[in-house]
């Protein structure tokens, strides 16, 4: 085994040092002059080329992919999505700001639809708002896009609630502090008709 000699391991290690020395300030040259990093969406995408995660802004969203086949998004947000291994949907986060309201989600999908969310909401022409946790059961038809709402957790104009709904959503108990601090509980029959408050 042929061996390198001493002036030629010198000179290769200078070499070498000299390049890192010589990245390291292209490096910071550049991020020093160039303070924002600007792009409109970003793939993150496995072996196979399929999406997993997506950031985008409004203009560059993706549309919602369920069971491979393609839907109209009811609004445009900007966002991160993420995708299971078939490229399908799985959640995301969504800032939505349009003309009329600020809605800010978090959500995490069964294959169809959303399973659960955090929302944050706040009208702009009027004092509406509303905060909270909404949780869905699956719906087994599988029909895309539409799952069947079972618990809430909002404030919504200064209301607090934990709503609990049948398989129907139909509000069956709530429990509930209003605005002005009078804490209740209602129950309701299978047709929505109060049968019972405290």
């Amino acid at each position: 085994m042929q061996t390198i000699s001493k002036p030629l391991r010198i000179l290769l290690s200078a070499l070498v040092l000299s390049n890192v020395v010589l990245m390291t300030c292209v490096v910071c040259f550049y991020l020093n002059n160039k303070r924002n990093f600007n792009i409109e969406r970003i793939n993150i995408n496995d072996a196979s080329g399929k999406n997993r995660v997506v950031i985008a802004n409004t203009d560059n969203i993706p549309q919602p992919i369920i069971a491979g086949k393609i839907y109209k998004r009811a609004y445009a947000p900007a966002g991160l999505i993420f995708y299971d291994k078939n490229g399908d949907e799985r959640g995301g986060i969504a800032i939505t700001d349009n003309e009329e309201t600020n809605l800010n989600a978090l959500s995490f999908d069964y294959q169809n639809a959303d399973a659960i969310g955090i929302l944050a909401q706040d009208n702009k022409h009027d004092n509406y708002f509303r905060a909270g946790l909404l949780i869905n059961d699956k719906d087994l038809s599988g029909k895309p896009g539409h799952n069947i709402n079972r618990i809430n957790l909002l404030t919504e104009n200064g209301n607090a609630a934990l709503v609990i709904k049948d398989n129907n959503e139909i509000p069956r108990i709530i429990l509930k502090v209003d605005s002005l601090g009078n804490p209740s509980i209602e129950m309701f029959d299978k047709n929505g008709n109060l049968n019972w408050k405290q």
